[in-house]
């Protein structure tokens, strides 16, 4: 029989945790149900992540991964449980929580600025303004000389640094990343993580990330969620202390190495 005391204390440390969480999820379950069949996609998720920190969830396709994300971004409601922003009840899309999913949706039309702001546009903001800090924002990400191009002339990796750009133009408080680079190419797709890593620590933005890559994981994350396959549980939570800012040579470290394998043995050394 475990120790009250230390069960209190549990109790006590996850309350002051989801006080001061940015994003709760609280008691998730999620079905999916048909005229012929139901299927349990989420059964009682827990997890909260504080301002600024970046939290990582990897696990086997069907798990629920995404399905959890579109919970939190409003986009699904769930069977049971909430997703709470500031300890308010997320029931729709908010301004202050970004999306970016792995497919850059840009409208052709436009031009690679005119994409980035158009959130701004449907918002019936300040354009003008919004124009000059999506430049810089592009600037930034290595997109300079590319405000004008047609969405076909990026690469794919360059149309999801637009894509970040357009989630961080209204300067969101919470970023949700759905397999954002799983569509591009090993070396591409480490530029990215590179570049996320650094994003994210200038942004301090809070950043829930969906992976099926246990080293994008792991190097980008404070914590790594790895989820249980289908009915989605979290099957462990482990803290990543590699040191920032991150960088190529993060990946030599030994504990990276290490943190590496203690996910990887979730998977029956199946890998990534």
């Amino acid at each position: 029989m475990q120790n009250p005391t230390r069960l209190y204390a549990i109790a006590d440390d996850r309350q002051s945790e989801a006080a001061t969480a940015m994003l709760q999820i609280s008691a998730v379950s999620h079905t999916y149900s048909s005229t012929t069949a139901s299927t349990l996609a989420l059964d009682g998720i827990d997890l909260n992540i504080a301002p600024g920190e970046f939290v990582a969830i990897v696990g086997s396709s069907g798990c629920g991964k995404s399905t959890l994300l579109r919970i939190a971004a409003g986009l699904m409601t769930p069977s049971l449980g909430a997703a709470l922003v500031d300890g308010a009840v997320v029931t729709g899309p908010r301004p202050d929580v970004g999306v970016i999913f792995q497919d850059a949706v840009m409208l052709p039309w436009f031009s690679v600025l005119e994409n980035v702001v158009l959130p701004i546009r449907a918002a019936g903001g300040n354009l003008t303004k919004a124009r000059r800090h999506a430049a810089e924002l592009l600037d930034r990400v290595g997109l300079a000389g590319f405000h004008d191009a047609a969405p076909s002339q990026l690469s794919g990796g360059m149309r999801q640094r637009a894509a970040i750009v357009r989630a961080l133009l209204s300067k969101p408080r919470l970023l949700l990343m759905d397999e954002p680079f799983g569509a591009l190419d090993a070396l591409t797709r480490e530029q990215m993580n590179l570049e996320l890593a650094r994003i994210a620590e200038q942004s301090g933005c809070a950043v829930l990330l969906i992976t099926h890559s246990i080293s994008e994981a792991v190097f980008l994350s404070d914590r790594t969620i790895v989820m249980t396959p289908r009915p989605g549980r979290i099957a462990e939570e482990i803290a990543v202390p590699l040191p920032r800012p991150r960088a190529a040579t993060t990946m030599l470290h030994p504990e990276f190495s290490a943190l590496c394998h203690q996910v990887r043995g979730h998977f029956d050394g199946k890998g990534e």
